[in-house]
């Protein structure tokens, strides 16, 4: 079968590779498409640490069982399953407190095993038994289920930091994840949605989007932009989806007194540091909080979301590649060209736009 294959930093190899194992305790399942995530993008610049040559990569997938283990209870060839991509070890101590998406031992698809840019997947045994696998009904296309791992990520997120219905909230960064969260957030009954961004042409895909404020963070003041819309007070709570210092530092001059910001893009290791105004915080009394991947239990809500039909997921979706043009989906998301690029293994389920 062919397969997008992690040999190094900047090393992607669309390749021949053996079918997965059939075994008597995972699934096997033919892959519909698989988005690239911002990692994927890490590993085709840079690469991770936890990635190993020869893997597979891709994890935000949707696909068909083709294979159910003799031992494996509860699915049926022919189901269509996306997947909650870390899974947990299921004994540690952030597991026994529900937090298993912070599991230090968690394998994660992808890079500790096999991922989905590939023809043909197996489900390992690990990710049944943490309820990681999660069916998708038919109501769901598959395009909009490949969205389901990313949109799990804002809801874990939203959560969080406290999203709640008659919120106004202000999303920084008009990326893939920055559409995601206005998304998400308009789902969860939020009455005001901003989203900032700085360039072209994110900024006309986002305004693509409804009942959204849509900020050009380089020209226009976003603060005035905020209060304008905020009765003067500032957004209940402000989501920083760019991986920028600077973004983040801004964060709580865009937030109401008790108000929270959520610092959900993450900086790169050798320049993690930031500095805030310890005031505004303290006499503001805002909340700062970190968000760090999900749970299964946030993408089986991801996949209700779309089977009620919250999320514009035609908009999130803007490009589209095949497995041997991989590489083209690369290019877009780091030159910021794009928002969710999927990629189709198969010549029969690739189509254009």
């Amino acid at each position: 079968m062919k397969a997008a294959v992690y040999y190094g930093p900047g090393d992607i190899r669309v390749e021949d590779r053996p079918e997965p194992d059939a075994s008597g305790d995972n699934l096997v399942v033919q892959v519909h498409c698989c988005a690239i995530c911002g990692t994927d993008v890490k590993l085709a610049t840079i690469g991770h640490h936890r990635a190993k040559p020869g893997r597979v990569i891709g994890h935000e997938m949707v696909g068909h069982i083709v294979h159910v283990g003799a031992n494996v209870e509860g699915f049926a060839a022919g189901e269509r399953i996306t997947l909650a991509t870390t899974v947990a070890c299921g004994d540690c101590p952030y597991c026994v407190m529900g937090l298993g998406n912070l599991c230090p031992n968690s394998l994660p698809i992808g890079l500790g095993a096999d991922g989905a840019f590939a023809e043909l997947m197996g489900v390992p045994p690990e990710a049944l038994a943490g309820g990681n696998v999660v069916k998708v009904p038919d109501r769901v296309p598959d395009e909009a289920a490949a969205l389901c791992e990313p949109m799990s990520c804002a809801i874990n997120a939203q959560q969080i930091v406290g999203v709640a219905e008659g919120d106004s909230v202000l999303v920084i960064g008009g990326g893939p994840l920055g559409a995601i969260h206005v998304e998400v957030a308009k789902a969860l009954g939020v009455v005001q949605v901003m989203i900032v961004e700085l360039t072209e042409p994110r900024l006309s895909m986002i305004r693509k989007f409804k009942d959204i404020v849509v900020i050009d963070g380089s020209q226009e003041d976003v603060a005035a932009i905020v209060k304008q819309h905020t009765a003067e007070l500032g957004a209940h709570v402000v989501i920083v989806a760019a991986p920028a210092a600077r973004a983040m530092e801004e964060s709580i001059n865009y937030v109401r007194k008790g108000g929270a910001v959520s610092l959900f893009g993450s900086l790169p290791s050798d320049a993690p540091d930031i500095t805030f105004n310890s005031r505004v915080i303290h006499y503001g009394e805002l909340r700062v909080c970190g968000a760090s991947d999900s749970r299964p239990e946030h993408v089986r809500k991801a996949v209700k979301l779309l089977a009620d039909g919250e999320i514009d997921y035609e908009k999130i979706v803007t490009h589209r590649v095949s497995l041997e043009n991989i590489h083209e989906g690369f290019e877009l998301m780091k030159q910021k060209q794009s928002l969710k690029v999927l990629v189709f293994p198969s010549v029969e389920e690739y189509c254009t736009p």
